[in-house]
C-alpha cells in the first residue's frame, strides 16, 4: 500500500503538470489557438514516443528482474535514446523553423514545446529505475519540487506576458528542470559513467531488446495521438481544439494507469521470472484494480465534466458538454484493456499485444475517417470506445489463452 500511496502521488503532481499546462492555455487562447497548441503538443509527443523507443518499459521490466545490472541497464537504455534524439532535433527544428507554414511566434513556440517534451522524457526515463528497485519516494519528491517549479513558471509567463511565446519558454525551462533533477538523483545511486562509453555493440543490444516494447509502446501511444490529428483534418483547428480540451482531460486518468503498470510488471516478471505460485491469482487481481480505477475515473469524467466545462473552459466550449457520455465508456473500457494488457506486457509477449493494437487501431482510423465528416467530433469518442472494446477481446483472449496454456500437463 505503500508504494501505492507512493506513486499515487507522483502520478497526480505528473498529472497536474500535463493537465495544468493544457487547462491553462485552453481557458487563455480558445478553441482556435487552442487547437494549434493540441496539434503541436500531439506531434511533439509522438517525436517523444518515438525516442523513446520502449526503453522505459524494457529498463522496468529488466531492472525488476535483476537489480545488480541496474546501472548497466539505464546508461544503455539513456545512450540509445540519444542516438535517437539527436538525430530527431536534426531533422525536426528547420523544418518548423523555415519549412513549415506558420507565424514567426507558432513556429518559435512550436521549437520550445518540442524540446520541452524531450527533455521531459529523458526524465522519465531516468526516474524508471526509482520504481523498478522499489524506492518510490525518492520519484516522489523529485516529481512534487518540480511540479512545484513547473507552476511558478507558468503562473509567472502568464502574468507577465500571456502568450504563447512566453508560456512556450516556462515550459521548457520547467522541463529542463526536471530532467536534471531526476539525472541527478540517479547519478547518486547508480553508476552512469557508461553513457558516453557505450559501445555500439551494448547500445544494438538496448535496440534489440527494446524492439518489441517500442513496437508495442508505440502502437499504443502514437494510435492514441491520432484523434486529435484526425479531428483537426476532418472537422477543422476549431473542432480540435474543442475536442482536445476533453481528450486531454480524460488522458489525466493515463498516469493512474502507469502507475499500477509501475508496481506489478516488475513483481509480475518476478514471479514469472521464478515460476512462483499464485501467477493466475495475481493477474486476476491486478485486472481487478484495472477495472475498479477505470470505473471511478469514468464516474468522476461523466458528472464533473459538464462542470469543468461550463465554469472552466467557458461558453466557447459547450459543444464539449455533448462527448463526456462517450469519454466515460472509452475511460472504462480502456482501463479493462490496460490491466489486461499489463498482463501480456509482463509475459513478454509483444506480438500479440502489438497484433490487438494494430487491429483496433486500423478499425479505429477507418471510422474517423467514415463517422466523423458526417457526425462531427460527437462520433470521435464512441469511435475510440469501439476501438478499445476491440482491444479489450483481443487481450482477454490471448491472456486467458497463455493462461490456459501454462497449466497444461507436460
Amino acid at each position: 500500500m505503500r508504494d501505492h500511496a507512493l506513486m499515487g502521488v507522483t502520478t497526480a503532481a505528473r498529472t497536474a503538470v500535463q493537465l495544468g499546462t493544457l487547462l491553462i492555455l485552453a481557458r487563455t487562447l480558445g478553441p482556435s489557438d487552442f487547437g494549434f497548441i493540441s496539434i503541436v503538443i500531439t506531434w511533439s509527443t509522438i517525436v517523444a514516443l518515438v525516442t523513446d523507443y520502449g526503453f522505459g518499459m524494457r529498463a522496468l521490466r529488466d531492472i525488476g528482474a535483476e537489480r545488480h545490472r541496474a546501472g548497466g541497464i539505464m546508461s544503455a537504455s539513456l545512450a540509445a535514446k540519444s542516438v535517437l534524439v539527436l538525430p530527431a532535433c536534426i531533422v525536426l527544428l528547420p523544418i518548423i523553423l523555415f519549412v513549415l507554414d506558420l507565424h514567426t511566434t507558432e513556429r518559435f513556440a512550436a521549437v520550445l514545446f518540442l524540446l520541452g517534451t524531450l527533455a521531459s522524457s529523458y526524465g522519465d526515463l531516468g526516474l524508471t529505475v526509482f520504481r523498478s528497485i522499489g524506492q518510490f519516494h525518492r520519484e516522489t519528491k523529485i516529481v512534487v519540487a518540480t511540479a512545484l517549479v513547473h507552476f511558478v513558471l507558468i503562473g509567472a509567463a502568464i502574468l507577465l506576458r500571456n502568450d504563447v511565446l512566453a508560456i512556450g519558454v516556462a515550459f521548457l525551462v520547467s522541463r529542463l528542470i526536471y530532467a536534471t533533477f531526476a539525472l541527478r538523483a540517479l547519478s547518486k545511486i547508480l553508476a552512469l559513467g557508461g553513457i558516453l562509453r557505450s559501445s555500439w555493440q551494448v547500445l544494438g543490444e538496448r535496440f534489440k531488446s527494446s524492439t518489441s516494447f517500442a513496437i508495442d509502446s508505440g502502437a499504443t501511444n502514437i494510435f492514441a495521438q491520432l484523434d486529435v490529428i484526425l479531428v483537426n483534418h476532418l472537422a477543422g483547428r476549431e473542432a480540435a481544439g474543442i475536442y482536445f480540451a476533453g481528450s486531454r482531460l480524460i488522458q489525466g486518468a493515463v498516469p493512474f494507469s502507469v502507475l499500477l503498470a509501475s508496481v506489478h510488471i516488475p513483481r509480475f516478471a518476478y514471479q514469472l521470472h521464478n515460476n512462483t505460485a499464485g501467477l493466475i491469482r495475481y493477474g486476476a487481481r491486478i485486472l481487478g484494480e484495472y477495472t475498479g480505477m477505470g470505473l471511478i475515473f469514468a464516474l468522476a469524467f461523466f458528472f464533473i465534466g459538464p462542470l469543468f466545462t461550463d465554469y472552466f473552459l467557458g461558453a466557447e466550449y459547450v459543444e464539449l458538454n455533448t462527448l463526456w457520455l462517450a469519454f466515460a465508456c472509452f475511460t472504462a473500457a480502456r482501463f479493462v484493456a490496460a490491466g489486461l494488457g499489463v498482463q501480456l506486457l509482463a509475459m513478454g509477449t509483444g506480438f500479440l499485444r502489438t497484433f490487438g493494437i494494430i487491429a483496433s487501431g486500423v478499425i479505429t482510423v477507418a471510422c474517423y475517417w467514415f463517422f466523423i465528416p458526417s457526425h462531427g467530433i460527437q462520433a470521435a469518442p464512441w469511435v475510440s470506445t469501439l476501438g478499445m472494446v476491440v482491444l479489450t477481446l483481443i487481450y482477454g483472449y490471448a491472456v486467458l489463452n497463455i493462461y490456459r496454456k501454462r497449466h497444461q500437463p507436460a
